[in-house]
């Protein structure tokens, strides 16, 4: 029976390795990936150079729910190069009201497929939850929406142009500092990034 851990991180730079070995001008890249139906945000970190995007649909856009998850799906995985060397996925949100929970719903089911096609694509990949994504961005674990927008540009020069590029785009940059381990990094993101590798059990991710 699989074990359920998907490769270790030597494993990983040994693949980028040998990428790096047949392209040197190539760099390891690393993704965020701030799911939805409407419009997911995708964010793509090359050395200094992002590449932003919001992949939006609408009940129109497929056939039926299953084909429009799949679409989300498949515009992803088609963006994703195959030197990344880390992804950061934003998980589900736990609906408050009845009224958000259909919603809820259709975003596990988009959030899982994702999951599988990284998985059976063998990408390495961490699950951040929100209050993550918004300490490592402002030091803080809350905050008025549009905050995370304000604050990568003041943070890396970043314009981005929704809330869902934004997120992303955190993701990215833990995507690297996980993969990376920088030394020189404000204390709350140390924490931010300890408390995603501890909960990376869950999410099949094993640290050498």
């Amino acid at each position: 029976m699989p074990s359920g851990k998907r490769g270790r991180k030597g494993e990983i730079q040994q693949k980028v390795q040998k990428m790096s070995e047949k392209n040197p001008v190539l760099e390891p890249s690393y993704v965020g990936l701030d799911l939805s139906l409407t419009g997911t945000g995708f964010c793509l970190k090359r050395g200094s150079e992002l590449s932003m995007e919001t992949i939006k649909t609408t009940p129109k856009t497929a056939v039926h729910d299953l084909a429009r998850l799949k679409y989300i799906r498949d515009a992803l995985m088609e963006r994703i190069p195959e030197s990344t060397a880390m992804i950061c996925v934003e998980d589900f949100f736990i609906p408050h009201m009845s009224s958000q929970i259909n919603a809820a719903k259709s975003l596990i089911m988009l959030g899982t497929l994702v999951r599988v096609s990284l998985l059976d694509r063998g990408s390495p990949f961490y699950i951040v939850v929100s209050t993550q994504l918004k300490k490592y961005a402002t030091g803080k674990g809350s905050g008025p929406k549009g905050l995370i927008i304000r604050e990568i540009y003041k943070k890396w020069g970043v314009n981005a142009k929704d809330d869902n590029q934004a997120d992303a785009c955190v993701l990215a940059y833990i995507a690297e500092a996980l993969f990376t381990n920088p030394a020189d990094m404000p204390k709350y993101q140390e924490e931010t990034l300890a408390k995603i590798k501890a909960d990376a059990a869950h999410y099949n991710i094993v640290e050498e």
